[in-house]
């Protein structure tokens, strides 16, 4: 049901406005706040609706924030649901599709980089990942950047010696590879170890992941005690030498908390005005492993509905969930949150808030990280903010840019002509919105043809979208920006801004500089060459090209590979991909003997024949 704005008997008003309160359910549910355009500004959540909508209009809510909200308040209306738990399920899903402007909200390009593990393969391995994927695999985590992970694989390596090829190469060895030769693998590619004793290694490196590393200790102490009285002494002394490996590798976490070693996560925030740093701090094995800053602006909620609905967005992307979760301020839906990651992990968790303790403090630490990290934020931004002033003033722009899309094209002799389109929000990149472009309708090269149709494409879809940006950047000269002006005129959009960037070039004497062509002047603008500005601008246009390029090669190696494999009579394009995606590259495909080839799916044995002849003859 929804709540309109109108003048019936019995409500309550707020400045000439007034709202029924009345109509509101008494039930659990959502609210969706909307403007006068009928955008939603706020989402919320309530175990009684009515009561909630009460504090909004009687101004009981103690946030300063709240009057603030309510004066673009046009519209009201509320979902209704069985339970507290539907409730803040249907919030997180209502943030996530709408992305309201005063809502806290998780970006969703935010990384989490974990350890998988899926202990079904057959001998399973451990790789870095930067998404979770809901395929039923284990992963660990998260970690704050790919060094902390492989360190840590690094470790388990030594300690457990799982595989780390890939299944690929596994299957197509005929010896056993270094890693052997270091102990670090038991080489299962060469059948030297039993699938019953390796799922008993994958056993033991998942426990070490969980950070249940005593328990493993007294495994490895029983184990080594059954061998000793078999006899089996030297079966007895490789568990003996990983038993000493293990306990060197989880004392120094033993002395960082006290405490049993368990996986937890600690947050913490600092908020200014209506800007706040939420703080994450990860601990594995009872021993920090590293952190997440989360930056949020423009926070119309009271923290303890903040926290709430940024912890379920987070475990909602995260690849793993820890034994416990150790909060700053308890928050309103703390037991059906706990429930909610229970259900996750597959087992209990828990959610606290200590007050005193070795966790307060470690809460504390997180609060003063969190402080830090809006301090740096703020700097930053601050100095983002100055060099988009000063584009604004090179480029005579009416605002700053605080979006900026930049073009550039990509060919070699003509062949395989590609466009890219790179996005930049207040200075920095935002690569979910980075678009590529293969150039089908151009020939000969004609690189003003390729940009005119790369950005025709670009802008009609945008305008169908409403989606432009303030500045259109075109890696180029006069004649490219002239193309720009051209399609935007034609599709309407000449009070969108363009210019184009002519890089500087080095020669024997000197270096050019960097310059800038913009509509209506004949000659270009050369900022000052160390300035923000240029800075700035010259990275968006280097990021453009690099994309441009890489996707360029990308195209370019496959062809070449494609065409060798296609020039062999039965090898079709389906057949073709086959084989790269069995073997990775022409050279691996090459070496293949006749029973590997005919392995790979639509390849018969005489076709594998045909291809191995073919592929020597060119040798």
């Amino acid at each position: 049901m929804s709540q309109r704005i109108n003048n019936a008997k019995g409500q309550q008003q707020i400045k000439d406005r007034t709202f029924d309160i009345a109509a509101a359910p008494t039930q659990p549910g959502c609210y969706l706040m909307r403007d006068a355009h009928g955008k939603i500004l706020y989402v919320g959540k309530a175990k009684n609706l009515r009561a909630r909508l009460r504090n909004y209009i009687n101004e009981t809510d103690s946030r300063y924030s709240v009057p603030f909200l309510m004066r673009r308040v046009a519209h009201i209306e509320f979902l209704v649901v069985d339970t507290e738990k539907e409730a803040l399920l249907l919030e997180n899903t209502l943030i996530k599709t709408h992305k309201p402007r005063y809502n806290v909200r998780l970006r969703d390009d935010k990384t989490f980089i974990s350890i998988r593990l899926d202990p079904r393969e057959h001998f399973p391995r451990m790789t870095v990942v930067r998404r979770y994927k809901k395929d039923g695999a284990r992963y660990f985590g998260p970690y704050h950047d790919s060094r902390a992970a492989r360190k840590t694989m690094k470790q388990m390596q030594r300690l457990i010696p799982l595989r780390v090829c890939s299944d690929h190469v596994m299957r197509n060895r005929a010896r056993p590879c270094i890693y052997h030769q270091m102990k670090q693998c038991l080489a299962p590619c060469t059948g030297q170890v039993s699938p019953e004793t390796y799922s008993e290694l994958t056993r033991q490196a998942i426990m070490v992941l969980e950070g249940r590393g005593a328990a493993l200790e007294k495994r490895l102490r029983f184990r080594i005690e059954e061998l000793a009285e078999a006899l089996k002494f030297e079966e007895a002394a490789v568990l003996r030498d990983r038993l000493r490996d293990l306990q060197a590798t989880m004392e120094p976490q033993r002395a960082i908390v006290s405490g049993a070693a368990t996986d937890r996560d600690i947050f913490g925030y600092y908020a200014e005005g209506n800007f706040i740093e939420i703080q994450a701090l990860y601990y594995r094995n009872g021993a920090m492993v590293g952190g997440n800053a989360f930056a949020f602006d423009h926070i119309e909620a009271p923290l303890t509905e903040l926290l709430g609905s940024f912890l379920l967005q987070y475990y909602d992307a995260t690849p793993a969930v820890p034994k416990e979760v150790t909060l700053p301020l308890a928050i309103d839906d703390q037991d059906t949150l706990a429930e909610i990651l229970s259900e996750k992990k597959g087992s209990r968790v828990t959610i606290h808030y200590p007050k005193r303790g070795a966790q307060a403090r470690m809460v504390a630490l997180a609060n003063s990280n969190a402080r830090r990290a809006f301090l740096d934020n703020r700097g930053r931004e601050k100095a983002l903010a100055d060099a988009l002033e000063q584009v604004r003033v090179a480029l005579r722009l009416e605002k700053a840019p605080e979006r900026i899309e930049c073009f550039d094209v990509s060919t070699h002799q003509g062949d395989k002509t590609v466009a890219a389109m790179v996005v930049f929000e207040r200075g920095l990149p935002a690569k979910k919105k980075y678009r590529r472009y293969e150039i089908a309708g151009v020939r000969g090269g004609d690189d003003f043809a390729a940009m005119r149709e790369t950005l025709e494409r670009r802008y009609k879809r945008a305008l169908k979208e409403n989606d432009l940006p303030d500045l259109v950047l075109i890696d180029g000269g006069k004649g490219h920006l002239n193309v720009a002006v051209a399609v935007l005129k034609s599709l309407g959009l000449e009070r969108v801004p363009c210019a184009s960037i002519a890089k500087s070039r080095r020669t024997k004497e000197s270096r050019s500089l960097e310059r800038f062509f913009i509509p209506g002047r004949m000659n270009p603008v050369a900022p000052s060459q160390k300035g923000a500005a240029v800075l700035l601008l010259a990275r968006v246009r280097d990021e453009a090209h690099r994309f441009a390029i890489t996707y360029h090669r990308k195209k370019r190696k496959r062809s070449a590979l494609t065409t060798a494999l296609l020039d062999i009579p039965g090898v079709g394009p389906g057949r073709a991909r086959a084989l790269l995606n069995a073997f990775g590259s022409l050279s691996r495909i090459r070496v293949a003997t006749r029973e590997q080839l005919a392995a790979v799916p639509g390849i018969s044995g005489k076709l594998a024949e045909e291809i191995s002849a073919a592929l020597d003859a060119e040798k």
